[in-house]
């Protein structure tokens, strides 16, 4: 799950329902500006994180020189990207502004492909293209 900003909100609830259900594997990619201003359920995620429930990705955009997002922690796991979405069958959800991070997320995942998996560019995107049609990738953003 990807969900930088209020993007998060939607898999609040699906991790709570997944914990409550004894469903291992959550991945939780979260990007914000600051971490002190902007992370959401913070406590929670840690909580959860620490139970073991939970495998928190952060990313704080405006806490170094360098900005950081979700698709730049992306690409650096990206053999435990590509591990659980081809070898493990993962689903990939994201959600949030619509602008550019869709777009950006989207490419750091055919670059992942690529890399990781061996595709071409054309197979790293029609890879992604079924991912899409099959519902193991779904977004949910807005403008």
């Amino acid at each position: 799950m990807v969900g930088p900003g209020t993007g998060v909100a939607p898999f609040r609830a699906a991790i709570q329902e997944r914990v409550a259900q004894s469903q291992a594997g959550n991945f939780l990619f979260f990007g914000c500006r600051w971490r002190d201003q902007d992370f959401y359920w913070e406590a929670e995620w840690k909580e959860l994180e620490k139970r073991g429930c939970l495998t928190l990705i952060t990313a704080f955009s405006r806490e170094q020189k360098q900005k950081v997002y979700v698709q730049h922690r992306l690409r650096e796991l990206g053999p435990l990207v590509w591990e659980l979405l081809d070898r493990q069958g993962a689903y990939f959800y994201l959600a949030g502004n619509a602008k550019y991070m869709p777009s950006d997320v989207s490419e750091a995942l055919t670059s992942i492909f690529q890399e990781e998996g061996g595709l071409s560019g054309p197979d790293a995107a029609a890879y992604l293209a079924r991912l899409q049609r099959t519902l193991r990738f779904q977004t949910e953003t807005w403008a």
